[in-house]
Formats: structure tokens, C-alpha cells, sequence
């Protein structure tokens, strides 16, 4: 047997040179790229992470209450879509005046972190000392060590309010929190790493639109994605005969509602309204008794005594029982 290979199709060293160089040499419109979010697995699997809604909802509802009470003035927080981003593109994308609070929280393998915006802070700050006055462009340049404070205090009951909230799915358990003014503490987080965002809209008095986010890393969800699911109840499969038996077997102690019409009277409205409690109304047993059950006819008989007991005995079935 040959072992002979072709070499009939084979590229010319000249053929190779000639597309490389039209290759370097050809243009290509910007039309031709189409950019892919690869990401779209990820938000699909939160979207179906239903229970963190309601979790959001209560947690948003119970820090509004604690911080109107807390600041003395009224806080309104809605708890908003939540939703997967990169680590990379949510660092680009931060404010420039922040307050991250992080921390590790069990079972989370990694930290979870509070981004709460400069402006926000800045709101209640000012409410807190009576309002009314301007931030100095100083301070929008940075955020103060005041503005710092108020950042962890809200940080500390947001922290607390969600272990109070989380705790019918999830038990949580709270590290140390590390607060900073800068995103350096995320600089340790590779770029493509998954976050969940969970977005909080926060209304102070000023009536402007601030933000707290809550990031989440995707993995340490999706390690505990059984407890973010609703949860169903399977009862066991039984074969139909079984269940089918049970109910013929209970049927016969079924209790039935059986009637018979002994005796009717034609009378005037003024004999009617005459009536009262005392009153005889004479009636002749009928010749024949209608026997009902629950209001359909089965059965005719007749009216009588049997053993000291007032009775019927069937003279004819009119109805199917079965």
C-alpha cells in the first residue's frame, strides 16, 4: 500500500505571501464588528433568582424607616432591577466621590461590598445639621471625614437590616467592615469577575434620585442559588388505582342532606299575616311522600309510624344513586 501524500492542493509559498500581504492591506469597515455581551447567561440565571426581589423590597422598606427616624427627615428608598455587571466596567463607571463599605459575609466566599454615591452623603450630611446650606466645591471634590462617618453609619444598618431580612433564606453571618472613599479596595478584583448588582434609589428631601448598590460576586450567589428559588412542594407519586380506591372506600361515610315533603296548605295572605308563634295549621298527610336527596327527587313513600318513630317505607325509586 502507497503511503505517498498529495501535494496537489497544497499552498505555494507565493500563494501564502500573497494573502497574508492582502490580508494586512485590505480595509475593513467598522460596520463589519458587532460587539457580544457575553453576559447574557449570567443575568438570565438572576432573573430567575426570584426571591431576591421580595428580600429587596422588605430591605428597602425597612431602611427607609430607619433612616427617616435616624436623620429627622423623610428618606424614600425603592428597591430597583437588579442586574450583572463586570467588575472592570462597574470600577470605570463608579462616581468619583464614593464610600465603599466591605464585607465578608458567610456563607459568601467572597466580599460583599455597599457603594453608596458621594452626593448621597453629601444630603445627609446637610439634613443632618438642619439643612439648607451648599456644599463648598472643596467639598465636591472629596469626600469628608462627616460625609466618611454617615457613610459607615448607613452602611452598619443596611448590613443589619439585611441580616434581619435575608435570614428566612439565608443565615448570614457579618465580618469586620472596612471602609474607603476610594474604589482601591476593588483593585484586587480581577476585571471579568461577575458581580450582582442589586441598585437602591434613595430621595432625601433635596427630591434628587442618589444611589446605594449593593455587589454582590455572582459566584458566592450562585453557590446559594437553592435558597433563591421559591420553593415547591413534591408530594409522592401514587399509582391512580391507589388514590382512586381511598375514594370509593370513603365515599359510603359521606354524610348527605335526605328530605321528604310531608304535607302542604293553600291559604290568604290575611290568614298568613294572622299567624303567629302558637298557631295550628292543620295538614292530611298525603297519600304519597316525595323523597329527596340534596333537592333531587330519588325516591316516592309512604308517611307513617314505625316503632314509636314517625317514618317513610319506599314504595318506588324515581332516581339513580350511584
Amino acid at each position: 500500500m502507497s503511503t505517498e501524500t498529495s501535494t496537489d492542493t497544497a499552498l505555494s509559498s507565493d500563494e501564502i505571501d500573497a494573502l497574508v500581504e492582502h490580508a494586512e492591506s485590505s480595509d475593513f469597515d467598522d460596520g463589519q464588528y458587532r460587539t457580544h455581551d457575553f453576559s447574557g447567561g449570567q443575568s438570565l440565571t438572576l432573573s430567575k433568582w426570584t426571591e431576591l426581589n421580595g428580600l429587596c423590597e422588605k430591605q428597602a422598606e425597612a431602611l427607609q424607616s430607619l433612616l427617616t427616624s435616624e436623620f429627622g427627615t423623610s428618606v424614600e428608598i425603592t428597591a430597583q432591577a437588579k442586574r450583572f455587571r463586570l467588575a472592570g466596567d462597574l470600577i470605570a463607571a463608579s462616581p468619583a466621590r464614593l464610600c465603599l463599605v466591605s464585607s465578608l459575609i458567610k456563607p459568601f466566599e467572597h466580599e460583599t461590598h455597599l457603594l453608596l454615591a458621594g452626593d448621597l452623603l453629601t444630603a445627609l450630611v446637610n439634613q443632618y445639621f438642619g439643612g439648607g446650606q451648599l456644599p463648598s466645591p472643596e467639598m465636591l471634590k472629596r469626600v469628608t471625614p462627616s460625609e466618611q462617618r454617615v457613610g459607615e453609619r448607613v452602611a452598619r444598618e443596611f448590613f443589619r437590616v439585611m441580616n434581619e431580612i435575608w435570614s428566612d433564606r439565608l443565615v448570614l453571618e457579618f465580618g469586620d467592615l472596612f471602609v474607603d472613599v476610594t474604589t482601591d479596595r476593588f483593585s484586587v478584583i480581577p476585571d471579568k469577575t461577575g458581580l450582582a448588582v442589586f441598585p437602591f434609589e434613595v430621595r432625601v428631601s433635596d427630591g434628587r434620585a442618589h444611589t446605594i448598590d449593593l455587589l454582590i460576586p455572582f459566584a458566592s450567589l450562585e453557590a446559594e442559588s437553592g435558597a433563591l428559588v421559591p420553593k415547591t412542594i413534591e408530594l409522592p407519586l401514587e399509582p391512580e388505582t391507589t388514590w382512586g380506591a381511598d375514594i370509593r372506600a370513603a365515599l359510603p361515610e359521606v354524610s348527605v342532606n335526605v328530605s321528604g315533603e310531608i304535607g302542604n296548605i293553600t291559604t290568604t295572605l290575611r290568614a298568613l299575616l294572622a299567624m303567629g308563634v302558637g298557631t295550628v295549621v292543620p295538614i292530611e298527610p298525603p297519600d304519597k311522600v316525595l323523597l329527596s336527596l340534596e333537592g333531587r327527587p330519588i325516591a316516592d313513600g309512604k308517611y307513617g309510624t314505625h316503632e314509636g318513630f314517625k317514618a317513610m317505607q319506599f314504595t318506588n325509586f324515581n332516581g339513580d344513586l350511584s
